[in-house]
């Protein structure tokens, strides 16, 4: 990834307030959640070992995430440190509400009904459901 030095600060845009991840993307940050600064020699050679990816590609996410708002850089001269620059549950929030959107018009009851039909769940699973069910509805009945 080509950056100017300077000293300026790099090119790091504020978060907006929608980001769309592509899944090459997820992997990225899914790597800087986990972990983070991170410089770009640690996020390439762990991106070859689980994606594959050659260091170009590696880069180009990096850039792309840069340029979305999603990632942030700092440093300087020989040393770039990539960091998340929005929060992970931030992310999975908006991608379930996207999911949501595009496949069930934005109902939940629906995509639990596909799910609990087409998925086997075992009764471990079925029983924290419930649990959750329960513990929604408590949390409802208190709420004016």
């Amino acid at each position: 990834m080509a950056v100017k030095k300077s000293s300026a600060s790099p090119r790091t845009p504020e978060a907006p307030a929608s980001i769309s991840i592509s899944s090459a993307e997820w992997s990225v940050m899914e790597l800087l959640w986990e972990k983070s600064p991170q410089g770009s020699p640690d996020i390439c050679e762990a991106l070859t070992g689980s994606e594959g990816w050659k260091r170009a590609t590696s880069m180009t996410l990096l850039r792309r995430l840069i340029d979305k708002g999603a990632i942030s850089v700092e440093g300087g001269a020989k040393r770039w440190l990539y960091s998340p620059a929005v929060d992970r549950e931030r992310c999975i929030a908006q991608e379930t509400r996207g999911f949501l959107d595009r496949l069930f018009q934005g109902a939940l009851l629906p995509m639990v009904a596909h799910c609990l039909e087409h998925q086997k769940l075992s009764k471990r699973e079925l029983s924290e459901l419930r649990a959750m069910l329960d513990e929604a509805t408590e949390k409802k009945g208190r709420q004016p």
